[in-house]
């Protein structure tokens, strides 16, 4: 059986169209990008990645049972305190904590945006990743993958498919094979952010 045409299996998406959302604390807001399964609560999704706007210093909600990942992709520096251990966060460097233990946010150089990944264990596994001025093709396995380039600057090929990234876009879609995705940056420093999801064996 043929297997589908890239196309059909990815999408762009303007990430500033994304509705605004409350926290879960009420501390923040945050551009909702997915959600599995679409309609399950924050009790019950089995992962959710986002994009939050940081604007003050102050605590994380509290997600118990859930593998968090987090991403700096605005903003020069977001110190965490996690269990009271401190952690610097420097852009486009991936950290990644429990969602059950106490985290909070110092920002000493104002505010700052970032993107979350989380995955419930047991259900689901990713990881994030970030780029600058790839110019190489990237193997992507089976699952769900988010590809977005903050100030634009990319293009995406795959097969005869080709999508370009201006600022605030990304590039979505979920494969049930590996597929072979060519980056093209347009200059060596532009950032692309890579978000991976599947379903734990």
């Amino acid at each position: 059986m043929s297997q589908p045409h890239p196309s059909t299996l990815f999408g762009l998406l303007t990430i500033s169209k994304l509705p605004v959302q409350n926290w879960k604390n009420g501390g923040g807001t945050t551009r909702e990008i997915l959600r599995h399964p679409p309609q399950a609560g924050y009790e019950s999704f089995d992962w959710r990645l986002s994009l939050a706007h940081v604007q003050t210093s102050g605590d994380f909600s509290r997600f118990p049972g859930i593998e968090r990942h987090i991403l700096l992709i605005e903003g020069e520096h977001m110190q965490l305190i996690h269990n009271e251990q401190r952690h610097a966060l420097h852009p486009f460097q991936p950290y990644v904590f429990a969602g059950e233990d106490k985290v909070s946010c110092f920002l000493a150089q104002g505010p700052t945006q970032d993107l979350n990944l989380m995955v419930r264990r047991g259900r689901a596994q990713g990881r994030l990743q970030a780029w600058a001025g790839r110019d190489t093709p990237v193997q992507l396995e089976a699952g769900t993958h988010f590809l977005y380039a903050p100030r634009g600057g990319y293009t995406c090929q795959a097969g005869t498919a080709s999508w370009a990234l201006t600022a605030e876009q990304a590039l979505i879609g979920s494969t049930s094979v590996s597929v072979s995705l060519q980056l093209t940056a347009d200059h060596a420093a532009a950032p692309l952010v890579y978000a991976y999801i599947a379903p734990t064996e």
